[in-house]
């Protein structure tokens, strides 16, 4: 099978696999396993503190070892982690499952983008990854009609059956996955240690001589600290603060699956939107289209926040989380722009370990505020620091124009 078209399959079934749990996974953390909103943020502290410890470690290995590996491991224990908070309904259990998973991603991302961008070229990945977001996008309506239907015999049907898959995906990859456009050094003269610490210090080299790699890890980590909080809590706002609307045949927490479903419309219309119409390959027009992005971000988000209805919430939403989505793919070409292939995947996961010390600095405030006074004024301070986002890329654009000058 060809690459390019084997990386588009990874993306389509995780995507039905993530669908599949996370569709109605905070519903079973609020109303089944019965977390409060500072619980349901330290839940997400767990996560992150584990992407945090664990980014670099394992995106060095991706660079040193190999990233075939490194996908493969990342897939196993994420799905371990998604079954192991399915088949026990207690707060261990979920906190236990964020340790696997947390590894797991860890492994997982960089990885993969590194592995692909090596395997056909950055200019020929650039698109692919637009594309992938397409096609994991009808793969997540697919897994939410799919959990919809789950969840009617059990709410942790659908978490199960998506670490199932997820397992079972990474033993078909075992046999199908090559990695031609990567070479390690190999056992010879350098022990493993001596490949992984010289790999650690190109990576160190990176943000130190490369200022565009350093206002990308602030992006992620300001990223970190707004969206980390809203994650866990949107779910309690809606089911706190709104009364759904009733549903026929259906119970009324379907309307997160309806939610994730325009979503996943949205994030279609979108991606192809860009990849028809901008040079997505260009750096300034990625950085331009970001800035633009997060900031109707900001103002859909306090919409969201403060709206009265049900119906202007849900649009708030939905407009908010498409521009998120189909913008997570701009941040990888932004790197594989700015990063050599031999420290590709270890900027990637700098990137995301970046996002994890947000999270992490930022989850507890914001769950210890929705606990004390009100998950508005949680969520409020949430979106109030992502204002630093787009000054940040205003900075980038400016960075990138006197480079070019």
């Amino acid at each position: 099978m060809p690459q390019d078209r084997l990386y588009l399959f990874l993306r389509v079934v995780s995507g039905f696999a993530f669908s599949l749990i996370i569709t109605y996974e905070l519903v079973y953390h609020t109303e089944t396993v019965g977390l409060n909103p500072l619980q349901l943020v330290l839940v997400g502290v767990v996560l992150e503190t584990m992407t945090l410890l664990g980014e670099v470690p394992t995106g060095i290995v991706a660079d040193s070892v190999s990233r075939r590996l490194s996908v493969l491991i990342g897939l196993f224990l994420i799905g371990l982690g998604f079954l192991t908070e399915g088949i026990w309904t207690t707060y261990a259990a979920v906190i236990a499952a964020q340790i696997l998973w947390g590894i797991g991603f860890t492994f997982y991302s960089g990885a993969a983008e590194a592995w692909i961008t090596d395997e056909i070229g950055e200019e020929a990945a650039a698109p692919l990854f637009l594309k992938a977001v397409e096609w994991g996008q009808w793969a997540n309506l697919s897994g939410i009609a799919a959990a919809s239907l789950l969840v009617t015999a059990d709410i942790r049907l659908p978490i199960i059956s998506g670490a199932i898959l997820y397992i079972v995906l990474a033993g078909g990859l075992v046999f199908f996955m090559r990695e031609d456009g990567f070479a390690s050094d190999g056992p010879g003269e350098n022990s493993l240690f001596k490949q992984v610490r010289q790999t650690a210090a190109k990576g160190f080299e990176l943000t130190k001589s490369r200022p565009m790699i350093r206002t990308i890890l602030l992006v992620g980590m300001v990223i970190g600290l707004s969206i980390g909080g809203f994650d866990r809590l949107y779910v309690a706002h809606f089911l706190e603060n709104f009364t759904l609307p009733p549903l026929p045949f259906l119970a009324g927490a379907a309307w997160f699956g309806i939610l994730r479903a325009i979503v996943a419309v949205g994030t279609i219309i979108g991606s192809r939107f860009l990849r028809l119409r901008f040079k997505i390959s260009d750096q300034q027009t990625v950085i331009k289209i970001l800035g633009w992005a997060y900031g109707g971000m900001i103002v859909l988000t306090l919409m969201f926040i403060f709206s009265g209805q049900f119906a202007m919430a849900a649009a708030a939403f939905c407009l908010s989380q498409t521009l998120r989505f189909v913008t997570r793919p701009l941040i990888i070409i932004w790197i594989n722009a700015n990063a050599p292939s031999a420290v590709r995947a270890t900027a990637i996961s700098l990137y995301w370990q970046a996002n994890g010390l947000g999270q992490i600095v930022g989850n507890p405030f914001v769950g210890w505020l929705g606990t004390v006074r009100s998950l508005r004024a949680a969520l409020t301070a949430g979106a109030l620091v992502y204002v630093a986002a787009p000054l940040l890329l205003w900075r980038a654009h400016h960075q990138f124009k006197s480079r070019s000058s």
